[in-house]
């Protein structure tokens, strides 16, 4: 039995995980006995896969039965860029795998004379030379700073004079260690220390919500390159005779600022054009601001400027195509903010609120508009949360019972996990998500089911594989079936007891 698992699990690794986990020359065997492997096979390998090897956890177990699962984390991870599994799940780390990856994956193109993006895994840096050096917008994450040096010593000998961070996330200000050699200002928002000091403060906290492991966040302010410089509002550097304006605007995060270089026409938009629906309403994440975020669309289009410089995506050469852009955008969390107050002012219930926005077509249908990471629900999501307490408006939730405890109750109602599990089932094809509110019954009123373990794996698998999701509900429904998934394991390792 167990040499036929085996078989199994490395049909099924070769075939999902080949290009990610195991060594070239073990695939074409194992892709040629694909056929022979059933979906109860893959099921039976993914648990032994996991429960036998250092190199697979209960995630990439998961990976292995539901092949779907990474494309669909994929088509919106990656942010515009180029994915990297090493960089996504590990991003507080330079790690050698990291580094690989990114030097592999990323590029430098010129987009204008003396001015170079360098396009990551993830996220984009941009180069400007000035006559006293470069100045470069974001460092990218840990294992980028290596690669950075690299890419820019391919086309220019001249030194870093100034980085500027945009905003403390660690896609855009860790790499910063590899870069220090030429000893670089470092600019930033005034607010953007205290950021950087939330990740020393909660590394269990951001390590949940983040996926990633708690050992790489930071322990120390050691373990970061704070500014040199800050401000508040917006500042001119002027490096070799050249003016560099930024603007300070909350948006994605207290501390974001954009990058006017007028000289050039140029803008590095940061985080605030993402080239899809923007990550404005990240129910993971502190409060976001959509507010000025529009405010500083609208500033930006202003300037009418001849090159887009983003964070994520490609750099963007055509005026009227910027314009339309930024304005588009600014358009499009107005009309949220605009329905979603109109609708509090109504006393309309909160969880109704959202679910009543009927955008316009030509907002949802727009190229540059797409629902990728988070959806326009979530914005609405945001800016309520910026408005009103955290009381939803249903009475029994002021205080409520223990989620667990109403599941219970819930369940037992229901006839039990059973009865559960066939209703849920029943529902995946016409209503999935009613069919993961009852598989959230049967999984928090009794997680040590097994049948109740079976029927959360198999929905959100369902939900994610089948469904148009955006990539943060992805990230969270994967997280609970990866919990699932250990207590499968575990109840497989344990060791068998004889009857008497």
């Amino acid at each position: 039995m167990k040499q036929w698992i085996v078989r199994a699990m490395l049909v099924v690794l070769g075939i999902l995980l080949g290009a990610m986990l195991l060594p070239g020359d073990w695939r074409a065997g194992m892709q040629r006995q694909a056929l022979e492997v059933t979906a109860g096979a893959r099921e039976r390998a993914a648990l032994w896969a996991a429960s036998q090897t250092d190199r697979l956890d209960a995630r990439a177990s998961l990976f292995v039965e539901f092949p779907g699962i990474v494309p669909a984390i994929q088509r919106g991870g990656a942010f515009g860029g180029s994915f990297s599994r090493a960089i996504a799940t590990d991003i507080f780390k330079a790690s050698e795998e990291g580094i690989a990856d990114a030097r592999r994956l990323s590029r430098i193109e010129a987009v204008a004379p003396r001015t170079w993006m360098i396009y990551l895994p993830l996220v984009n840096v941009v180069v400007f030379e000035t006559e006293d050096g470069l100045v470069l917008v974001d460092a990218g994450m840990a294992a980028a700073g290596p690669v950075i040096r690299e890419l820019i010593v391919s086309v220019t000998d001249a030194p870093i004079h100034t980085i500027i961070y945009t905003h403390c996330h660690v896609d855009h200000a860790y790499g910063t260690w590899a870069l220090m050699t030429d000893n670089p200002h470092i600019v930033a928002q005034a607010d953007l220390p205290a950021c950087f000091d939330r990740y020393i403060e909660l590394p269990g906290s951001l390590a949940k919500y983040m996926g990633q492991p708690v050992a790489s966040l930071p322990t120390s302010r050691d373990d970061l390159v704070y500014p040199t410089q800050t401000f508040r509002g917006e500042m001119t550097l002027t490096v070799g005779g050249e003016d560099f304006v930024l603007r300070a605007r909350p948006g994605e995060t207290e501390d974001q600022l954009y990058v006017w270089v007028p000289g050039r026409q140029a803008l590095a938009t940061a985080d605030y054009y993402q080239g899809f629906l923007p990550n404005t309403g990240n129910g993971k994440r502190v409060q976001r601001y959509p507010e000025e975020w529009a405010g500083a669309l609208r500033e930006m289009a202003s300037e009418n400027a001849a090159l887009l410089l983003p964070a994520h995506g490609e750099a963007l050469t055509d005026p009227e195509r910027i314009q339309e852009n930024l304005t588009v955008l600014a358009e499009a969390l107005e009309w949220v903010i605009a329905h979603t107050k109109a609708e509090l002012n109504k006393g309309t219930r909160q969880d109704l609120v959202y679910r009543s926005l009927e955008v316009p077509d030509y907002l949802l249908t727009h190229p540059t508009l797409n629902q990728q990471y988070v959806s326009w629900e979530d914005i609405s999501k945001m800016v309520m949360r910026r408005y009103v307490g955290w009381w939803d408006d249903i009475p029994s939730h002021w205080s409520p019972a223990s989620f667990d405890a109403q599941s219970a109750v819930i369940t037992e109602l229901a006839g039990g996990v059973a009865a559960l599990d066939r209703r849920a089932r029943a529902l995946l094809e016409t209503d999935v998500v009613m069919a993961s509110h009852i598989a959230d019954w049967a999984w928090f009123g009794h997680p040590g089911d097994p049948l109740a373990q079976r029927l959360l794996i198999d929905v959100y698998a369902h939900r994610i594989v089948n469904t148009d999701s955006n990539t943060q509900e992805i990230l969270a429904w994967l997280e609970a079936m990866t919990q699932a998934r250990r207590l499968q394991l575990a109840a497989e390792a344990a060791p068998v007891v004889a009857s008497e």
